[in-house]
C-alpha cells in the first residue's frame, strides 16, 4: 500500500526530478515507511510506501530481470502467491516475496493484458524502457485512486489531486460542470475533478502513453447475467463460499489487522468470517457519539457481534461534536482536495483515527449495499411503479397530505423520504433515481446560484447533472440498472473515495472483501428478486448468513455510519454554519444567491424544513473554496 506519482515527457532530458520528489512528499501520509524513485531521461516515477507485505524486502520501484520494465504500485494483489507460483514455473526470476514484483513479470508474459490477471485493489504505473511506453491501470471498482493531467504531449499523474496541483505549469481553474454536479450529488462525479483539465482514470480502465499520445481502454465491465433456473440454495451456498474466500484472501498481512464493526449485516459478516478463519485474533472498532444522540450510536449492535465472536473490541465515543467537527473538518477537506459533502465522512474519519492506534490494516463492509440492494432508495425507486397505478384522485390527495407535513419532528427523515418519493414517482427511472440522490435539483440550483454565476454556467455550456446518471447502459431489469448505476457512480466517487482518503490520511489501509471481483461476478448472476424480495433488502445475503449471525443482527434496520447532523447544525455547529454562510461572505464569493441561502438557514432554524443535506453541502464547499481557491486566486473555467 502506498501512493504513486510521476511524469513522462515526449522529449528526453526534460524530467524535473525535484518536482517528482515534491509530488511524492505531499502524499507522505499514504506511505510513511519508505519512498522510492526511478528516473530515465523522459520519465520519472515516485512512490511512498506503507509496508504491509514483504515488509523487509518489498521496496519500490520494482524491476524485471534486465531492468527494462519498472513499476510503482499502490494497493494489494491478493492472489499474488498463486501468480508467483505460475511465474516461477514459467522461468521468471523473482528476488522478493512482494506482490508488486509479480506485476513486471506478468507484463512480460501478457503485455497490456497483464492487469486482467490481478485480483485486488490497485493503481499502477509501469514504464517499458524498450518501447518508451507508460502504462497506467486502475482496479475494477476504483478502490484506489489515480489522477492525471496532460500538458500538451507530456503527462503527469498521482494518487491524489494535491500531487498535480504542485506542478507549476498547471494553471489552476475550477471546472464549472463539476461545481454544478457537486451540488447535485454531494461529490464530484468522475472522471472529472473540480480542477479543469485534471481527470481521474475511471475504474476498470488502463491508459497508455507513447510518443506524446494517450489512449484509454476499458479492460473490465460488470455484466448481469442471471439464471432463474438455479435454486435459492445454489445461490445461498455459492455466495457464502465466495464471500469466505474473499475474506480469506484479504487477510494476508505482515502487520496488525482488524475490522470496522458497525453491527450491521455487512461488517458483521466480515467479522464473523474473520473469526472463523483466524479465531481469537480479531480486533474490531466502532464509533458512537455518546448519550442523547439517538440514531447515531450503533455501539450496542457492535457489542453483540463482538461478544459473540470474542473479538478484541474498541469503542470510540465522541460526545463534543462542536469541538471535534470544527477541528477535523478542515483536515478532511485537505484529505479530499476537492469538495465532498457526505456527512458520514465524520464518523469514518474518527474510526480510522482510532483504528490506526492499534492496526495498520482494517477490513470494511463497503460494497454490500450496492451488491445486494441494501439502501432504502432502492425500494422507493421501484415502489413508484406500483404507486403510479393508484387512482389519480387518491395520488393527488396523498401528495397534498405529504407536502403539508412539517419535516422537523421525530419523523423528519421519514417525511423527507416520502416527499422525495411522491415528487419523483411520475418520472422515468433514471430521473426518478437521481432525484432521490440529489442534494439540489436543477430547479434548486437555478435559485441557489447567483445570476452572474448562472451566466458563467451558460457561457460554459454546462449541462444538467443528469448526464452523470446516463453513462450506465439501461438493463432490462430496473433494479439491476439501479445497482449497476451505483456500482459505477456512487460507489467509486463517494464510498470508496471517502474510505481511501480518510484512511490514508491516517496511514491506514482499508480493505473491502465484498468488492473482490470474483465475488461480484457471482453476485451478478443472482436474480434481482432474490436481492430485494418484496420489502426485504439483502434477502439472499441474509439467507446465506443464517446460522453464522444472530437474527437480531440479520433483522435489524439499516443505520450506517450516520450522525445527527440536523440537530448539530441547529445546535453546536450553528455558529460555524452561520459564520461561513453569512450574507456578506456569500456575497463576496459571487457564486451564490445570498437570499436563497438565508432562506435555507431560516427555515432550518425554525423547523419549517430540514435542510441538513443542502446546508452541509454549502458549508463544505464554502470552506473548501476559501482554503483551496481563494488563497490561490483560482479563476473559473469556461470549458
Amino acid at each position: 500500500m502506498c501512493g504513486i506519482v510521476g511524469s513522462v515527457h515526449a522529449e528526453r532530458g526534460q524530467i524535473d526530478q525535484q518536482l517528482v520528489r515534491r509530488m511524492c512528499a505531499l502524499i507522505r501520509r499514504r506511505g510513511p515507511d519508505d519512498d522510492g524513485f526511478f528516473f530515465d531521461g523522459q520519465v520519472g516515477l515516485g512512490m511512498r510506501r506503507l509496508a504491509i507485505i514483504d515488509v523487509n524486502s518489498g521496496r519500490q520501484p520494482v524491476f524485471n530481470e534486465d531492468r527494462t520494465v519498472a513499476v510503482v504500485f499502490n494497493g494489494e494483489i491478493y492472489n499474488y502467491k498463486e501468480l508467483r507460483e505460475g511465474l516461477l514455473k514459467r522461468g521468471h526470476v523473482l528476488t522478493s516475496h512482494s506482490d508488486t514484483e509479480c506485476i513486471v513479470h506478468l507484463y512480460e508474459d501478457f503485455g497490456e493484458d497483464y492487469v486482467t490477471h490481478l485480483r485486488g485493489m490497485f493503481a499502477i504505473a509501469l514504464w517499458d524502457l524498450r518501447q518508451k511506453k507508460l502504462l497506467l491501470a486502475r482496479d475494477r471498482f476504483g478502490i484506489k485512486p489515480l489522477y492525471y493531467w496532460r500538458d500538451g504531449r507530456d503527462l503527469y499523474f498521482g494518487s491524489e489531486l494535491k500531487c498535480l496541483l504542485a506542478v507549476e505549469r498547471y494553471e489552476r481553474q475550477m471546472d464549472l460542470q463539476s461545481v454544478s454536479d457537486f451540488f447535485t450529488f454531494k461529490y464530484v462525479p468522475g472522471p472529472r475533478t473540480i480542477y479543469r483539465g485534471i481527470a481521474e482514470l475511471p475504474p476498470g480502465y488502463t491508459a497508455v502513453w507513447k510518443n506524446g499520445e494517450l489512449t484509454t481502454r476499458r479492460y473490465w465491465q460488470l455484466k448481469y447475467s442471471t439464471d432463474s433456473n438455479k435454486s435459492v440454495d445454489y445461490y445461498r451456498e455459492g455466495l457464502l463460499h465466495h464471500l469466505e474466500e474473499a475474506v480469506r484472501l484479504h487477510l494476508v498481512s505482515e502487520v496488525p489487522l482488524g475490522s470496522f464493526l458497525s453491527g450491521g449485516i455487512d461488517s458483521s459478516a466480515i467479522v464473523a468470517l474473520m473469526a472463523k478463519i483466524c479465531p481469537g485474533n480479531v480486533k474490531t472498532f466502532t464509533v458512537g457519539f455518546g448519550e442523547g444522540q439517538p440514531g447515531a450510536d450503533e455501539r450496542p449492535y457492535a457489542r453483540t457481534v463482538a461478544e459473540l465472536f470474542k473479538t478484541d473490541h474498541s469503542e470510540c465515543v465522541y460526545d463534543n461534536p462542536q469541538t471535534q467537527v470544527e477541528s477535523i473538518l478542515p483536515l478532511m477537506l485537505e484529505a479530499f482536495d476537492e469538495p465532498f459533502a457526505d456527512s458520514s465522512m465524520i464518523p469514518n474519519y474518527l474510526v480510522c483515527q482510532a483504528a490506526r492506534q492499534w492496526v495498520t490494516v482494517a477490513m470494511s463492509g463497503i460494497g454490500g449495499d450496492e451488491l445486494f440492494a441494501g439502501y432504502e432508495r432502492y425500494r422507493g425507486a421501484l415502489a413508484a411503479n406500483t404507486y403510479q397505478r393508484l387512482p389519480g384522485l387518491l395520488r393527488h390527495s396523498f401528495n397534498a397530505l405529504i407536502h403539508s407535513l412539517p419535516q422537523w419532528n421525530i419523523a423528519g427523515l421519514w417525511i423527507d423520504r416520502m416527499k422525495r418519493f411522491v415528487d419523483g414517482a411520475a418520472l422515468p427511472l433514471p430521473e426518478r433515481y437521481q432525484q432521490y440522490l440529489s442534494a439540489f435539483t436543477e430547479l434548486d440550483k437555478a435559485n441557489l446560484f447567483s445570476q452572474d454565476f448562472l451566466s458563467e454556467l451558460r457561457k460554459a455550456h454546462v449541462g444538467s447533472a443528469e448526464l452523470a446518471m446516463h453513462k450506465v447502459e439501461q438493463c432490462r431489469d430496473p433494479l439491476e440498472w439501479i445497482l449497476l448505476t451505483d456500482m459505477e457512480t456512487y460507489l467509486p466517487d463517494d464510498e470508496l473515495r471517502k474510505a481511501d482518503r480518510l484512511s490514508m490520511w491516517h496511514s491506514l489501509e482499508v480493505r473491502v472483501p465484498f468488492l473482490d471481483h470474483k465475488l461480484v461476478e457471482f453476485v451478478a448472476t443472482i436474480p434481482s428478486h432474490l436481492k430485494l424480495k418484496g420489502w426485504e433488502k439483502k434477502h439472499i445475503l441474509i439467507k446465506s448468513l443464517e446460522g453464522l449471525l444472530p437474527q437480531s443482527i440479520l433483522n435489524r434496520r439499516k443505520q450506517g455510519f450516520s450522525i445527527p447532523l440536523n440537530r448539530w447544525l441547529q445546535g453546536p455547529l450553528r455558529d460555524l454554519l452561520r459564520s461561513h454562510l453569512a450574507t456578506s461572505a456569500i456575497r463576496e464569493m459571487g457564486l451564490f444567491n445570498p437570499v436563497a441561502i438565508d432562506r435555507l438557514l431560516d427555515e432550518h432554524d425554525r423547523g419549517v424544513h430540514n435542510h441538513e443535506t443542502q446546508l452541509w453541502a454549502l458549508l463544505t464547499f464554502v470552506m473548501w473554496h476559501r482554503s483551496f481557491l481563494l488563497k490561490a486566486k483560482l479563476p473559473l473555467s469556461h470549458s
